[in-house]
Order: C-alpha cells, then structure tokens, then sequence
C-alpha cells in the first residue's frame, strides 16, 4: 500500500468510511464522522505493515475505532456541556450521578420512564442515551449480564404496554 498515494486509497475506501457511518446513524454530522474515517484511514495506512495481514482489514478496524472514538468523544462533550436543572423530576432524583439524562425532553421522557423500576430505567438511559451495551451496563453497575438483559426485557415490555394504552 505504500506505492499508492493516499488520495487513491482514500477514493478506494470511501465506501468503507460511509457504510461505518451509515452503521451507527451517524449521518447527521456526516463530516465530522467522515474525517474521523479518513484518519482512522490515515492511520493505518501509515502503520501497516503487509507481513501481518491484509491491508483491508487493519484498515477497516482503524476506520471504525476512530469513528466510534469520535463518537464517545462527542457523547462527553454533549454530556459537559448539559446544564442540570435544580427542578428535575422527581422520577430521576434516586437515580446516581451515573444516571443522568442529556438535556432532552425530560418532561416527556419522564412520562414513559416513571413506570419503570429504577434498574430498568437505568437500563434504557444506559443502552439508549449513553449506547453503552449490556456488558459495559453490568459492569458499570456490578451486576451480570444476564441481570441487564432482564432489566431490558422488563423496560421494553412495561414500554409497550404504556405506549399501547397511550
């Protein structure tokens, strides 16, 4: 890879870059993810060493890496930057200093949440705003997976049954 210019192989993997994109719904700041990929890109280009396997595939971990670490880049500065309000609901003030909800509807979003126990509604703050899977909720509240994955099928069924009624 290193007798190709990195404008060829940058037109080469663009359909990587964009499907990476596409993959996580992260169209809306397309740009900002799309140079995360292109230096992701740039990154493996530099450091590849043929020896060790296809191009192609180091390639694509050092696309998706940097995407998804742009990502939770984004996701701490978003959640720096939420203001808390010393009016919260009443539904959020049990839940810790890890709960905490990005500054969204939190009055409409209180609706469906306050029929759900705590652990499930830390379920679906956890897996929805924070896109953290089942693993990293176990561990991050020192429980099994198994545990988080009860918790989610409890949330999603009490949800269903309170938007059905809705």
């Amino acid at each position: 890879m290193k007798n190709t210019p990195f404008e060829e192989v940058a037109t080469m993997f663009e359909p990587l870059i964009k499907s990476q994109i596409k993959r996580y719904h992260l169209t809306n700041h397309f740009n900002q993810y799309y140079q995360a990929g292109l230096l992701g890109l740039w990154k493996a280009y530099e450091t590849y060493n043929p020896e060790k396997g296809q191009f192609s595939s180091f390639a694509f971990i050092h696309v998706r890496g940097r995407i998804l670490q742009e990502l939770r880049n984004e996701l701490k500065r978003q959640e720096a930057e939420v203001t808390h309000d010393p009016h919260e609901s009443l539904t959020f003030q049990h839940l810790s200093h890890q709960d905490h909800i990005p500054h969204l509807e939190d009055e409409t979003l209180n609706l469906y949440l306050m029929h759900l126990t705590e652990n499930q509604q830390r379920w679906v703050l956890h897996r929805v705003f924070h896109m953290q899977s089942e693993a990293e909720i176990a561990k991050t509240f020192g429980v099994t997976i198994y545990a988080v994955k009860s918790w989610r099928k409890a949330a999603i069924k009490k949800l269903r049954t309170v938007l059905a009624a809705k």
